[in-house]
């Protein structure tokens, strides 16, 4: 009996060794990622932000490819968002590079895990195309991503089907900023899409543009089941699709949750008491 519990002990023992040091190596790998995200943001030239770059993304992608890397928080990491929806079917990284000339280019990981962090599938979001009006009705790949960071995540459960809608930021350039709601859709031996018929009159992403001199909102209010936004018109009053001329008004525009989808409702004007 003796000689049994001695054995059990000893293996009790290995198992929270083993636990402990695999914790301590993603704590190694997170503060190294998040010296690196700082680097890419802070450094004084393109050079060195790009070279800080190629770095983290070999570290990242070598770190949440090893086992159990889905059940670690990365919680410590400044500069790149990481997001996970409550069901925990999945985990977005996004993160940006900033150039010196005020333009932006972003980067992406999905990592798609069962609940246990086993069975895990990889997608690797580089920018690949422009986000013009050709792309906003119809959905992409997940090696067609358009590029942005991602600050918030919503589940919608549309008839059998579970939706992810994303609200994204964009720097864009240095006239122009993008704040973007798009829809991620994920199911089982498929890859990623973005992009979904959720929002009424056939959009499948909703994109504000808007000059960067006026910064905007765009958040989800868990209260009213509404993603808020602020409503942008040129300020001028004639200037259509001028974006450097877009600024917010006094009211919002909101996409209230249903059975369905989105539905938009346009120039509210909020207080307090709402």
């Amino acid at each position: 009996m003796r000689i049994v519990k001695y054995k059990i002990l000893m293996l009790l023992i290995m198992v929270v060794g083993f636990l402990l040091s695999q914790e301590n190596y993603f704590e190694k790998k997170e503060k190294k990622i998040s010296e690196l995200a700082e680097i890419i943001i802070i450094g004084k030239t393109d050079s060195i932000r790009i070279t800080a770059n190629d770095s983290l993304k070999k570290i990242l992608i070598n770190t949440i490819n090893t086992p159990k890397s889905y059940l670690y928080k990365f919680d410590k990491i400044d500069h790149m968002s990481i997001l996970q929806p409550k069901d925990k079917r999945f985990k977005i990284f996004t993160w940006f590079l900033p150039y010196t000339n005020g333009t932006y280019e972003y980067f992406g990981v999905i990592q798609q895990c069962n609940k246990r962090g086993g069975e895990c599938q990889t997608y690797y979001l580089d920018k690949k195309i422009n986000l013009e009006n050709r792309n906003l009705n119809k959905t992409l790949e997940y090696n067609e991503w358009y590029g942005c960071l991602y600050y918030d995540i919503i589940e919608n459960k549309i008839k059998k089907d579970r939706y992810y809608t994303l609200l994204g930021w964009d720097g864009h350039n240095q006239t122009t900023t993008k704040k973007i709601i798009d829809v991620l859709k994920i199911k089982k031996k498929k890859t990623p899409v973005f992009g979904a018929d959720i929002f009424g009159n056939k959009q499948y992403r909703i994109v504000l543009e808007y000059s960067n001199k006026y910064p905007i909102s765009l958040k989800y209010d868990e209260q009213l089941k509404c993603i808020v936004f602020d409503h942008i018109e040129p300020i001028d009053g004639i200037s259509k699709n001028n974006f450097s001329l877009y600024a917010p008004t006094l009211s919002y525009d909101i996409f209230k949750k249903t059975d369905f989808g989105w539905e938009l409702e346009q120039s509210i004007y909020l207080n307090n008491g709402k």
